[in-house]
């Protein structure tokens, strides 16, 4: 009787020192992350004039005199936003742009990521209609630049990498694996973990 009761108060303080040590980890955590967001919010504005703002290259993409209304309404959107500032920020939390680029620049930070993310949806989208439309060559041309820019949606590397692998250029497919390995995205092993399938493939 006395060893089951000693077994019982064991696992109780076992339980309760696990719990404790769980909520002073959880605390230790929670202030650490309000510590970085003061500092944050306390950063001043820096000097972002140097940064790698991608360009869309107007005048290298295959864009197309065409009637079709889904495709000039993918070409206008990129056409639109070329005129824009764009920055590839994947990867950086709220807190880690504060801290390096000051508050200041937060909100205009935010607006550059969010047309990257419309510019990377569009360009997987035009290379799809382009390939739909067997139009491999362009559509070629304008998934590689998604590659080029690091796009993070993961079918812009798959489609591209079936597109080589009919092609006969499996060496391609390296090079695709080469630029996903670089990616800065919680996608980034879902898309590594398919190329190499399509390149295994027979």
């Amino acid at each position: 009787m006395l060893i089951v009761v000693g077994t019982i108060l064991f696992i109780y303080l076992l339980i309760q020192f696990t719990t404790l040590s769980q909520k002073r980890k959880m605390e230790k955590k929670k202030n650490a992350f309000w510590d970085r967001e003061y500092a944050a919010n306390a950063t001043r504005k820096a000097d972002i004039s140097g940064l790698d703002y991608i360009t869309v290259p107007l005048d290298t993409l295959p864009f197309a005199e065409t009637d079709d209304e889904e495709l000039n309404a993918i070409q206008n959107s990129i056409r639109n936003l070329s005129k824009e500032s764009i920055l590839n920020l994947t990867g950086l939390s709220n807190t880690d742009l504060k801290l390096q680029y000051g508050v200041a620049n937060f909100n205009f930070l935010m607006q550059c990521d969010d047309n990257f993310t419309q510019l990377v949806q569009a360009i997987y989208k035009w290379g799809s209609y382009l390939y739909e439309h067997n139009k491999l060559k362009e559509a070629t041309t304008v998934l590689e630049y998604g590659i080029q820019i690091k796009s993070d949606i993961s079918n812009n590397y798959i489609l591209l990498a079936h597109i080589y692998k009919d092609q006969g250029c499996t060496d391609k497919i390296s090079s695709l694996i080469q630029t996903a390995e670089t990616l800065n995205t919680l996608s980034k092993n879902n898309i590594l973990a398919a190329l190499k399938k399509i390149q295994n493939s027979d």
